[in-house]
């Protein structure tokens, strides 16, 4: 193998080794080499009758500088190179991103990268983990994969460039990939946009879930507790109205595992269906609407990620248990218990599906997942949403007519696809985006995914099949009891709870006044920049602030964990710094945007402080009467004789 060639791989492989493999696979394409007027190698490929120059034969380097001139790093943290050529465009900005940026490269020709990395050096970059490289073997759910943990810099600006000779060979294949970048970029603003929208209600619902989290149940015993045995997952699409009743059949019943989701509870149960286990994590109080009326579900167990709503932990008339947070295992501190991870759900369907992976049933048997406007209903008939909405119905307002205003209220937002059977269907942007995500869970599941909901969209790496047929060829023998966890808390982890929210309260106090303390040391910064005796007490005094924020680091970081928009400005104000002054000259300019960017950044942090104190005295009360009643509960009852 060439020496260029296998060093090239070998800095590929560190941070795209599946790529590289493919790459070390293929058979490089014939170029034909030659060196430029400007000095750098130019090439050129023939294909029939046709000659493509991947390169200017005077001065490649400047073709290059010229082709990404539109690239504003202070702008855009992301790049998508579409077809990396000679590699020339790609180096000049490979060679200038920080590890804070994403640099997504498309080559559809394999033949020709690799003739490519055989001549030319490019080492210094190939194997920097914030460059992606794709093919057209790279699949949506796979490029998700990819990029999902760089979601917030795709929100600070993506910008395209497209190699002019490789789109002339290669133009529906650019345009297929752009596409797919276009929706998974879409997909991971979506989720960082409801984050930063929903930060305070999660974080407040968290917090005042702390009880339950560490003096509750957990999901640990249920880990593998199923395994491989079928589940079937339920959620409220239209339909499932064509096959529910077949989970009625109690030598059915016993044996599968049903997990549904909240909005489907009282539908199975009115159809004398007890599920195993039911699915909760939203944010609204409204939920508890979906448990009005229920008897007693001793033998039901909610399974709720710990950003639900309190009210649904209250007003479950089962046992619950709560998966796992990072950031309440940062809140309880020394009461963090650890934890079987189960993965964060958008929506509870991807909940029960992570559930079913959990229990490790094998296969996985989705109904009732429409993700799309089957024959132009929102929800399956009798969901607990129709109880919502039952005030509002008369003569001149039908439920058909609810779903179909709830549908076409988005209707700039609709898109139509085929459905399974090939007939067309509705859907919005909210439930591709739901799409995406179980395309890319389904890409990674080791378990058979089948697809019985016999109706809405196709879902890539999944088996349609009739749920009948699915029962019958899996439905085959009993499933293991699963454990019950206890419905009490335990009384020393609750008083624990108490004292350990007292503590971060008092954390939040002291980080507010460090901060109002801070701020006129930095506008005094600011006025005697050019005083450097002067300026260096006052850089003195704000380090020493630094070390007692420092101290509460725990504590900080839950603050900056509320502060979403306070950190998005900073790394927007780091970025800003970063590029825009890199050829600064007066290092002085530099050190104000600095300073400026800081006091910016206490400011928000003083407004998170003052937020981040009333989740927690709100949490506080919580737990407080949680522990007296707990204690209520355990106290004996005396006897009176007459």
């Amino acid at each position: 193998m060439d020496v260029t060639f296998s060093l090239n791989l070998a800095a590929l492989g560190q941070s795209n080794p599946a790529f590289a493999a493919r790459l070390a696979s293929t058979e490089p394409a014939k170029l034909d080499w030659l060196a430029s007027r400007g000095g750098p190698l130019t090439a050129s490929l023939s294909r029939g009758e046709r000659t493509v120059s991947y390169a200017s034969r005077f001065d490649p380097s400047a073709e290059a500088e010229k082709l990404i001139a539109h690239v504003d790093l202070c702008k855009h943290a992301c790049v998508a190179m579409l077809g990396f050529g000679l590699g020339y465009h790609v180096d000049a900005i490979a060679r200038r991103i920080s590890e804070d940026s994403l640099l997504i490269i498309f080559e559809p020709d394999l033949a020709v990268l690799r003739s490519v990395l055989e001549r030319i050096d490019y080492t210094k970059w190939l194997g920097r983990s914030c460059v992606i490289f794709a093919d057209s073997s790279t699949d949506r759910a796979a490029l998700l994969t990819r990029v999902e943990r760089d979601a917030a810099l795709l929100t600070q600006g993506t910008v395209i460039v497209t190699h002019p000779p490789s789109r002339s060979l290669h133009g529906e294949a650019m345009q297929t990939f752009g596409t797919m970048l276009t929706e998974v970029t879409s997909f991971c603003r979506t989720n960082v946009a409801t984050a930063l929208v929903n930060a305070t209600r999660t974080y407040s619902n968290l917090s005042r879930n702390l009880s339950h989290y560490v003096a509750g149940a957990t999901t640990n015993d249920l880990h593998q507790a199923a395994k491989g045995f079928p589940a079937v997952c339920v959620s409220a699409g239209p339909s499932l109205a064509k096959n529910i009743q077949l989970l009625a059949d109690p030598k059915v019943r016993r044996n599968i595992i049903v997990i549904t989701a909240q909005t489907t509870l009282k539908p199975l149960l009115d159809r004398g269906i007890r599920p195993d286990f039911v699915t909760a994590l939203d944010y609204h109080e409204i939920s508890r609407r979906f448990y009005e009326g229920l008897p007693e579900l001793p033998d039901v167990t909610l399974v709720a990620e710990p950003k639900a709503n309190p009210t649904i932990l209250d007003s479950f008339p089962g046992p619950v248990r709560l998966t796992q947070s990072g950031f309440l295992d940062v809140m309880c501190g020394p009461l963090k218990r650890e934890r079987v991870p189960i993965a964060s759900g958008a929506t509870v369907a991807h909940l029960s599906f992570y559930l079913a992976q959990h229990l490790g049933c094998d296969p996985i048997i989705m109904i009732g997942q429409d993700l799309g406007f089957s024959d132009g209903l929102y929800y399956c008939p009798g969901t607990a949403i129709h109880d919502v909405w039952a005030n509002e119905l008369g003569t001149f307002n039908s439920l058909e007519m609810m779903e179909w205003q709830r549908i076409v209220r988005h209707r700039r937002h609709l898109q139509k696809f085929d459905d399974i059977h090939g007939k067309p269907i509705y859907s919005d942007e909210q439930m591709v985006t739901y799409l995406k995500q179980f395309e890319r869970d389904f890409a990674r599941a080791p378990q058979l995914v089948l697809d019985a909901t016999e109706g809405g969209m196709k879902k890539a790496g999944t088996t349609v099949i009739a749920l009948a047929e699915a029962l019958r060829q899996y439905a085959t023998r009993p499933v293991p009891t699963l454990p019950l966890p206890s419905r009490q808390f335990d009384p020393d982890q609750l008083e624990a709870a108490v004292n350990v929210i007292q503590q971060r309260i008092g954390d939040v106090h002291e980080l507010d006044r460090i901060a109002e303390s801070s701020l006129p040391i930095l506008r005094q910064m600011l006025e005697h920049q050019r005083d450097g005796k002067r300026f260096n007490k006052l850089f003195a005094r704000l380090q020493a602030n630094k070390e007692e924020v420092d101290k509460r680091s725990l504590t900080f970081g839950l603050v900056n964990d509320l502060n979403t928009v306070g950190v998005f400005r900073r790394a927007r104000a780091d970025r800003a710094i970063q590029f825009d002054e890199a050829h600064e000259t007066d290092p002085l300019a530099r050190q104000r945007r600095q300073i400026e960017r800081d006091i910016d950044n206490i400011e928000w942090l003083r407004q998170a402080y003052v937020e981040t104190l009333g989740i927690f005295e709100a949490a506080l009360e919580r737990a407080v009467t949680h522990r007296n009643e707990s204690a209520a509960d355990l106290q004996p009852t005396s006897a009176t004789t007459a």
